[in-house]
């Protein structure tokens, strides 16, 4: 009874320190990509398919151990993917590359000899979307019979590559579609505006964006062919409302400040019979400008209204980052083919259990 308590217990133990690391790590809050994976990486076929992560955004801590490999299935569809038996072979390595310079040839990508952490043996993918055998939260697992102990040498990534040598669908490709990552955006708002003499409420909407996009807003609901500005605050964060009154004198109790009120950037805006304003600009392609929040309010003239102006409420959207991450891939038996295709920050949504 004893023996079997510490069998027991240890197991338990090795359970309780297994945790998961999501990639992009964006995604640990985020349950639902914007996007699918048709069939990469498991769906191919007979195939070889490498995936390149860049470390910067994996979560697996140095010197744990890589025990399960994962993806998710897109829950924004409703019917069924049929899995399929593989005869598959997955190995794991590092790369000196990077998600933009990954090159087509598959061994020429590996920094030192990859290890193989499970077969060549028979896999069977589960169907997705079954309701009659559902996914525990939509995952499906591959169990590593060799564990991959996580120790990359400074400036290196990982690869994870997928030698698929036959299907019991007779080798081609089939529709497996997985959650996929693109880069995470979210929006937020303060308290309503303040309504002008006519009773509207002037309010600002954001769009999502990282750099190499613009930043795009768009104001509704305010006087009628008037003037106005945008007051934009690139780098900080909506604060919480303060009274204008101090700033701009008589103006009503309702209207609140939402963003801090130095070094804002102004943008020039007027309206037509719509009440309508919208405002643009670019944001640079790099990424020292990924997951930077810019903020913004709208402040119009109003005649009628006490102080003679009116504001939006504030809205805030912070820069999203494209995946670190990029596939290569190519139909064909896996000791033949020896060049592919690359799709640049393509991410299915990858778990990596580890211990």
């Amino acid at each position: 009874m004893q023996l079997h308590a510490l069998v027991a217990l240890s197991t338990f133990a090795a359970a309780a320190l297994a945790q998961t690391a999501i990639y992009p790590a964006d995604y640990v809050a985020v349950p639902e990509g914007p996007l699918n994976s048709p069939n990469l990486p498991l769906a191919l076929g007979t195939s070889r398919v490498m995936c390149l992560y860049e470390t910067q955004q994996l979560t697996v801590p140095f010197g744990h151990t890589i025990t399960q490999l994962g993806f998710r299935q897109d829950g924004g569809i409703a019917a069924i993917d049929t899995g399929r038996q593989l005869q598959l072979e997955v190995r794991i390595g590092y790369t000196t590359a990077t998600t933009t310079t990954m090159v087509t040839g598959f061994d020429g990508n590996y920094a030192v000899a990859p290890t193989t952490v499970f077969g060549p043996a028979l896999f069977t993918l589960p169907n997705l979307r079954d309701p009659g055998a559902p996914l525990p939260n939509g995952q499906l697992l591959l169990p590593l019979s060799t564990p991959f102990l996580f120790t990359p040498a400074p400036g290196q990534n990982l690869l994870v590559e997928y030698r698929v040598f036959g299907t019991s669908g007779g080798g081609g490709a089939f529709s497996y579609r997985l959650d996929r990552a693109d880069y995470w955006s979210p929006v937020s708002y303060g308290p309503p505006g303040c309504a002008h003499a006519t009773g509207g409420v002037p309010s600002l909407t954001v769009q999502p964006t990282r750099p190499g996009l613009g930043y795009s807003c768009s104001l509704s609901g305010a006087p009628v062919n008037s003037v106005g500005i945008l007051m934009v605050d690139i780098g900080r964060s909506l604060v919480a409302p303060y009274a204008l009154a101090p700033l701009l004198a008589g103006i009503q109790p309702s209207c609140t400040g939402q963003l801090q009120p130095t070094d804002l950037a102004t943008l020039g805006g007027a309206t037509g019979a719509s009440g309508t304003d919208s405002w643009s600009f670019p944001i640079p392609n790099d990424n020292a400008f990924a997951k930077m929040p810019i903020a913004s309010q709208a402040l119009w003239l109003d005649f009628f209204s006490p102080g003679g102006m009116v504001v939006s409420r504030g809205a805030e959207v912070v820069t999203g980052l494209r995946p670190r991450s990029t596939i290569l891939s190519a139909a064909g038996a896996p000791t033949v083919v020896t060049n592919g295709s690359l799709a640049t920050h393509y991410c299915p949504v990858a778990f990596f259990v580890h211990q």
